[in-house]
């Protein structure tokens, strides 16, 4: 009997011990998953607050961004064009260097591109039916930057047109740096280093570099003069604005270009800039540093109504101290940014509508 019993008993002893087991497993199985329900709210919970971040950090973004142009009123910022919307664009070191109103200068030299867009004024010239042409050469091999060639054209075109005066000789233009050094040198062995340094700039620091600059005179009855010594040839100085020229050298600035009165050598800038530097009597010196102190982008911004029928809206933007510079441009309008050689951009805007560039 009692072996009976304890046999009955350790039958019944697995039974309780299968039966906790099971228990056992049921709990571990159960907190397993309230485990993994637990670690997966957790998740989802910190997925949203990262949500929520970010979509905060997007916002903060977008406010700074709209924030960026300045909060002032449009009429004492212009015409307020950034307020209708803008864009940013980044700039290149290289592009410091490029552009209708790179500054060359002593201190300031020019940076050869790898590449440049030359056209020789021979072939470049128009031919009338005559055989007329609106100007002369001093020879077969001298060249321009294509666009400035095409204004060149149309200036002396239209002054020849008007008044059948066919006597304007350009006597250089572009220059590498190896022939600016022969004139150098030329005219040190000459006249002295001292008297050179009056007239011709250091090989590498003159603006014939930049194929934007040449050397204009008058050649008529078998003599060269200069355009102020004719009177029908003035037109030019009056007129040479209107296609984006500027008289470079004015006897009056020499202290501030460290040039001495050059009566023929004429730079192209650019309509708007060459308007008003004309209008306002100032060299490109004066001018750059007009725009760089009184009219940069976070600043009162320059607007004027030129004589092409254009209105312009003109700021300044340095440059950055390393790396690519940002700036602001408003959408919706053309314009144009060049570098000025030396620390930062110029951002030209025609306000009078048309499609950005």
């Amino acid at each position: 009997m009692n072996n009976g019993y304890r046999a009955w008993n350790r039958g019944g002893g697995r039974s309780r011990r299968k039966r906790r087991q099971r228990m056992m497993k049921t709990v571990i199985l159960s907190l397993i998953v309230a485990l993994i329900i637990a670690a997966s709210v957790i998740f989802l919970f910190t997925l949203k607050r990262l949500g929520e971040n970010a979509k905060d950090k997007e916002t903060d973004i977008l406010k700074e961004t709209e924030t960026i142009a300045p909060e002032t009123n449009p009429e004492d910022t212009a015409s307020g064009i950034l307020k209708e919307g803008f864009i940013t664009k980044k700039l290149t070191e290289k592009q410091l260097h490029e552009g209708d109103l790179i500054l060359v200068r002593s201190g300031a030299p020019y940076v050869f591109p790898e590449e440049t867009d030359l056209k020789d004024l021979y072939t470049g010239r128009k031919k009338y039916e005559n055989g007329a042409r609106a100007y002369q050469i001093s020879s077969t091999d001298i060249e321009l930057d294509s666009f400035i060639l095409s204004k060149l054209n149309e200036m002396t075109e239209t002054f020849f047109e008007l008044t059948g005066e066919g006597g304007l000789l350009i006597k250089s233009a572009y220059r590498s740096y190896e022939s600016q050094k022969e004139i150098f040198d030329y005219r040190v062995e000459r006249d002295g280093k001292e008297e050179a340094l009056k007239y011709v700039a250091l090989p590498g620091e003159s603006e014939h570099h930049t194929a934007m600059a040449f050397d204009m005179s008058v050649y008529k009855d078998g003599a060269n003069t200069y355009i102020e010594d004719e009177e029908e040839y003035l037109w030019i100085y009056e007129n040479a604005h209107k296609y984006g020229f500027v008289l470079r050298y004015p006897e009056s600035k020499a202290d501030i270009t460290g040039i001495a009165y050059e009566a023929w050598h004429f730079r192209y800038v650019g309509v708007p800039h060459a308007y008003y530097m004309y209008k306002e009597g100032l060299v490109l010196e004066e001018y750059l540093e007009l725009l760089k102190n009184e009219h940069s982008y976070d600043g009162i911004h320059l607007t004027f109504d030129a004589d092409d029928g254009n209105s312009y809206e003109i700021y300044y933007v340095p440059a950055a101290d390393k790396g690519e510079t940002e700036i602001i441009l408003p959408s919706g309008y053309e314009y144009t940014v060049s570098g000025n050689n030396t620390d930062g951009f110029i951002v030209t805007v025609n306000i009078s509508g048309g499609e950005e560039q």
